[in-house]
């Protein structure tokens, strides 16, 4: 009975144990990897006070034991600019490196009220699996769009059959830069607002929908009818303090 409480004992302490180095105080001097960026929002307004944080992560096994070092802890200045170099270690670089390694964006301090945040109030985090030399720039910028609303009004909603619905999304340029979207005629990606948010229940709905102000928005229609599914986007742009209603029928 001794050996099975013995043993027991010890699983508990192999599945606990992760380890963590903290490495985001070392300062590099040569052969140095660059993490750089910079958030903005409406009007190209810079935002200060993101925490970046980039970390090398070996998940754990079985019975756990994982690895963390954090090896950059940073944050946006007043022009809304990070920038960090650090040093990579010879198992950490290239295709046989056993880990990967993680970037971290917080932006919990810009107000939920004023900003769509990227991280819906969590982190953001993403992976990296790879990076073959320790020259290398890592270079990533984030829109942080202004939050507005408008009203939208879905009319005459009269289900024909199981499966009918009426409902209304927003898509507009959020999160990292990508170099140009198309979709949107913008350097940043996709966000978006709906997926059964904005959904009529009632045969007359009125929703106030979140858009990205100052920004060309889509907002897409879908329509199910009779068991037929059509989308229809409209394009508008929303300026500050605006008053726009937009009103469909089904």
């Amino acid at each position: 009975m001794k050996k099975l409480i013995f043993s027991f004992c010890i699983s508990l302490v192999l599945i606990s144990c992760e380890k963590n180095d903290d490495d985001t105080k070392d300062i590099c001097t040569n052969n140095c990897t660059t993490i750089q960026g910079k958030f903005v929002t409406a009007n190209n307004v810079p935002l200060a006070n993101i925490t970046v944080s980039f970390n090398y992560r070996i998940s754990g096994g079985e019975l756990g034991g994982g690895y963390t070092r954090k090896i950059v802890s940073t944050k946006s200045n007043q022009n809304g600019e990070y920038f960090k170099d650090f040093y990579l270690k010879d198992d950490e670089l290239g295709r046989l490196s056993r880990g990967y390694f993680t970037i971290n964006i917080d932006d919990s301090k810009l107000s939920s009220n004023n900003y769509i945040k990227l991280g819906n109030n969590q982190s953001l985090g993403y992976a990296i699996y790879r990076i073959g030399r320790r020259d290398t720039i890592i270079d990533e910028s984030f829109y942080i769009p202004k939050k507005a609303y408008i009203k939208v009004n879905l009319n005459n909603y009269i289900p024909q059959k199981e499966g009918d619905r009426f409902e209304v999304q927003t898509l507009f340029p959020c999160g990292p830069k990508v170099g140009h979207n198309t979709f949107l005629n913008s350097e940043y990606a996709t966000g978006f607002s709906g997926y059964d948010n904005f959904k009529a229940i009632n045969l007359n709905n009125k929703f106030n929908v979140l858009v990205a102000e100052s920004e060309k928005n889509i907002v897409r229609v879908i329509n199910v009818k009779n068991g037929i599914a059509t989308n229809v986007d409209y394009e508008i742009n929303v300026p500050p303090n605006n008053t726009i209603e937009l009103t469909y029928n089904y």
